[in-house]
């Protein structure tokens, strides 16, 4: 991502990862060379650029984001919470377009994070569907508030910056519910 001519100020470390899967016997499943590219991962990818561009977080903070899509990249735990450390923790990680297969997987990464004290946010299919379906009580969905992660349900687009505002107050909110505003 290109320097901005933007005086120096705070820099907000945003993550968004995309979670793989466990295979049969509870290994990761990465590729080699990726096939196909994470579309939601790209999505909310502009969606958080724009974000930048429109300086939601004031006009002396910087977004730096970070792509992570963990079918064909290991998330270094370590490193990005070195990377945050540098900033003041100012941050979070964003576990995007998870489908049901990738909730254990992407729980686990968050709990990783949430242990170190970092916001983490949860969206994607098998969250919107949880509450879209199922009762507020789902159990899938009961580790992340255990965990203390945010779920987000529905599209992203025009409601990120709250969700940013939000991180960057270290105030998530327990659940960011659009389900019943969705788009035409």
């Amino acid at each position: 991502m290109p320097k901005s001519t933007r005086p120096a100020g705070r820099r907000f470390q945003l993550f968004l990862i995309k979670p793989s899967h466990y295979d049969d016997r509870g290994y990761v499943i990465r590729w080699w060379r990726s096939m196909i590219p994470s579309n939601s991962l790209a999505a909310v990818y502009g969606i958080a650029a724009d974000c930048a561009d429109r300086e939601v977080l004031g006009p002396d903070v910087e977004i730096d984001i970070e792509v992570i899509d963990e079918t064909n990249t290991r998330v270094d735990v370590p490193a990005i919470l070195a990377q945050l450390r540098e900033n003041d923790g100012f941050g979070m990680i964003a576990l995007v377009g998870v489908q049901s297969n990738q909730y254990p997987r992407a729980v686990d990464i968050a709990r990783m994070f949430r242990e170190a004290d970092v916001p983490v946010a949860i969206g994607g299919f098998h969250v919107s569907g949880c509450l879209a379906m199922l009762d507020d009580d789902n159990v899938d969905l009961d580790q992340c508030r255990k965990l203390g992660v945010s779920i987000f349900a529905g599209e992203a687009e025009g409601r990120f910056d709250t969700v940013l505002r939000d991180a960057a107050a270290r105030r998530l909110e327990p659940v960011y519910n659009f389900m019943n505003d969705l788009p035409g």
